[in-house]
């Protein structure tokens, strides 16, 4: 009788220790490799964005801005885009208002801002010394405080980075070929 107690204590204690090791090891938690988790961020924190354009929708997300955020009561003005950045406007000079006509060549800066050399400026039918209007234009107007008049080189410098939109955006120019109709902009989001 001692044989089958002694199997049966056996087979009893047995079972109790697989029971209890199967449920031990459901309730240990699960290895896991142990992540840093992204600090919180601070409010000057923003999220980049590639952003790919044409000639065609920049044309018309510039004209749009000119006529939302922009003064135009002295100078009025919308731009055309093509194998060159057309400005098309009225100005106001001695007294009276004048057609207005630049061309002007786009290139990016190494900061990710935009130099645009002016090839062709005329106001009414009137061919006039570049330098001459850009210093005349950088004098009388209020321009925005982001577009810089350099009329020794002939070139508008528009400051992307000194831009920021209501909503908190900048942004950074990436490239501007407009034969290839290739124009992408990083979009940078504030986070909130």
């Amino acid at each position: 009788m001692k044989k089958w107690k002694f199997a049966f204590i056996f087979l009893a204690s047995f079972n109790l220790l697989c029971i209890l090791l199967i449920g031990g090891y459901l309730f240990i938690p699960a290895k896991t490799d142990k992540q840093v988790l992204p600090k919180v961020s601070n409010q000057d924190e923003t999220v980049p964005f590639l952003i790919k354009s044409d000639k065609e929708s920049l044309t018309k997300l510039i004209n749009h801005y000119l006529e939302e955020e922009t003064d135009q009561e002295n100078l009025q003005y919308r731009v055309d885009i093509n194998n060159y950045v057309n400005v098309y406007g009225a100005i106001k000079a001695f007294n009276k208002t004048i057609d207005m006509q630049l061309v002007l060549k786009p290139k990016i800066i190494s900061d990710g801002n935009l130099q645009l050399q002016v090839k062709e400026l005329s106001i009414g039918r009137f061919q006039l010394p570049v330098s001459y209007v850009l210093t005349y234009m950088n004098t009388h107007y209020d321009l925005p405080s982001y577009v810089k008049i350099n009329s020794n080189k002939k070139v508008f410098n528009i400051y992307l980075n000194d831009l920021t939109l209501k909503n908190g955006f900048t942004a950074r120019a990436e490239s501007f070929d407009l034969e290839k109709d290739n124009i992408n902009f990083t979009v940078n989001v504030p986070l909130p």
